[in-house]
């Protein structure tokens, strides 16, 4: 009997980042990257969200390895919550290796990993079945793709890419006599990325800024400091580059700037001569124009860093920025991160340093657009195809793209799937992607160290607090006396404005005190928690009404016998 094939994804599918696809061939299972995904607005409080573990951790015994394609959170986030559940080799790259070890994340797991170091093209034998890694290029040191072979075909997944020949590092490149070598045998099915499919053309050359803020490190007649996000490593290649070309001497902001760098370094991810590091004693040494101070962070790590040194709340007081200096601020904000950046961006201007800051407009973020995808179609020309990682808009364009080509491809063997839906191939049968009941894609939401302890019903208070403010008031009860011993006291922030107070603290204090005297007086006992429910309730409706707003409502009663 040939290779029974199942595919699915736990995260990826109409949505940016957690990405996470699990490829069953018969009893095995391989997990094909394990990231996380950002909170926006409607999850308030919260750190990161993670695909649901428990399919993995019900079938541990069944998982022959995780292979993690590059170091980005959207692909290695949540390593540390699935492996603690269902441990089994990780395959990555040195480079990406670093990076997990170097992220808190990680760290605060204190997890041992079975790390499989892997070249970034190479070919391996993982539970008896022959697995070849393709270099792809990307803004992380290293990336790749995997094919995955089954009598089949092979079963290809790119991750994220772009296609560029262009470029000075072994690090960062696209290997196409590899994905070539795999392109001699049959493809079964293909997944490629969605997060730029709508967009035309090739990336490249669209995602370098070099040529931005080259005239900078020429010209600069102070110091100049620069921030990045080190995840984007390609970006960080940029900036040493420039350093080590201008004869630059740099220097390494703060300790977690150096473990990051000298981490890439040492794998070789990175090449930095020790002429152009110093130490930040010996400054002093050398003249202003020839100093670079490299600031490293990770979302809004990096514009805090920032921030803090504008306002010279910085941990080292000897470092602090004045009219001389350039700051250079290389990191384009994502979407949840524009007021943060803009305010960042504020705070630079203040200090009087020359402020050169990238939008997002100024560089392409560094996936597959039209042209990049038609690449890697033509090559493979692959049976079925399921678009992967980006909105349901950006899987479309995807399909539509594949579709459009004339390489076999239709609406017969294209699909565009929702989390959790799996499609069988047997080799017999035409596969039908439908829902599996024992496929659980609840997130989970990750709160401090916290796993999954976050409820809906947190989050809808916190939506609450956010948009209607609060209400909290309180008074001291005698059941015994069957009387209120202190006059309620009523707070609300957030709320309402000072001037229209007077009346809605009447009513709500009214509700509250006729809501106590009736239950103290009826029989049977005084229940605290019901009659907050049946305060809560009443003041809600009330609000409702009369000013059409939905605050959070905490009722408090204190007994004293």
């Amino acid at each position: 009997m040939g290779d029974i094939v199942n595919v699915f994804a736990l995260g990826g599918l109409d949505e940016r980042g957690k990405c996470l696809t699990v490829v069953e061939i018969n009893n095995d299972i391989f997990v094909l990257d394990c990231g996380l995904k950002f909170p926006n607005k409607t999850t308030p409080g919260i750190d990161f969200l993670i695909p649901n573990t428990s399919y993995i951790e019900k079938n541990k015994n069944r998982v022959k390895a995780y292979i993690i394609t590059h170091a980005h959170d959207e692909q290695i986030g949540a390593i540390a919550f699935f492996y603690k559940l269902a441990p089994a080799p990780v395959y990555c790259t040195e480079a990406t290796r670093v990076v997990i070890d170097n992220r808190s994340i990680f760290k605060n797991r204190r997890l041992k990993y079975d790390f499989h170091i892997v070249n970034a093209t190479s070919n391996h034998i993982i539970a008896n079945r022959k697995v070849c890694f393709f270099q792809t290029f990307h803004n992380s040191v290293d990336s790749f793709g995997v094919a995955i072979w089954t009598d089949q075909g092979f079963v290809v997944y790119t991750s994220e890419f772009i296609v560029d020949y262009d470029t000075r590092s072994a690090n960062f490149k696209f290997d196409l006599p590899a994905l070539g070598k795999i392109s001699e045998s049959p493809t079964l099915l293909l997944m490629t990325e969605s997060l730029g499919a709508n967009l035309d053309g090739y990336c490249s050359p669209h995602h370098k800024f070099t040529n931005i803020i080259k005239p900078y490190f020429n010209d600069a007649k102070g110091r100049i400091f620069v921030a990045a996000f080190w995840p984007n490593s390609y970006s960080l290649v940029e900036i040493i580059n420039l350093a080590v070309e201008n004869h630059k001497k740099i220097v390494f902001y703060d300790m977690a700037t150096k473990e990051i760098v000298l981490g890439f370094k040492r794998c070789g991810a990175i090449i930095l001569p020790e002429a152009n590091l110093i130490d930040y004693q010996d400054v002093l040494r050398y003249p202003e124009n020839e100093l670079v101070f490299l600031m490293l962070g990770h979302g809004d790590t990096i514009f805090n860093k920032v921030q803090e040194l504008c306002l010279r709340k910085n941990e080292d007081k000897r470092i602090f920025l004045t009219p001389e200096d350039t700051f250079l601020l290389c990191a384009p904000p994502g979407d949840n991160l524009e007021d943060h950046f803009s305010a960042t961006v504020d705070e630079l201007f203040k200090t009087q340093a020359k402020v050169v800051y990238l939008k997002k407009k100024d560089v392409a973020a560094m996936h597959a657009r039209a042209d990049d995808l038609k690449m890697v179609l033509s090559l493979l020309k692959p049976k079925y195809y399921l678009p992967v990682n980006g909105s349901y808009s950006q899987m479309l364009a995807n399909a539509k793209l594949a579709v459009s080509m004339g390489i076999g491809l239709n609406y017969t063997n294209v699909f565009i799937l929702d989390n959790g839906f799996k499609i069988t191939f047997d080799g017999v049968n035409r596969p039908i992607a439908k829902p599996d009941k024992d496929i659980d894609i609840s997130e989970i939401l990750i709160d401090g160290l916290g796993v999954g302890d976050v409820s809906s019903g947190i989050l809808d208070e916190r939506n609450k607090l956010g948009y209607g403010g609060v209400v909290v008031i309180s008074s001291t009860i005698s059941k015994t006396k069957r009387q209120m011993i202190t006059k309620p006291d009523c707070q609300m922030r957030g709320f309402v404005f000072v001037k229209d107070a007077e009346p809605i603290l009447k009513q709500i204090t009214n509700i509250y005190i006729n809501e106590i005297a009736d239950a103290l007086n009826k029989a049977g006992g005084f229940d605290n928690a019901k009659v907050c429910d049946e305060i809560k309730d009443k003041i809600t409706k009330s609000i409702r009404h009369n000013l059409k707003r939905d605050p959070m409502i905490v009722p408090v009663i204190i007994e004293i016998d």
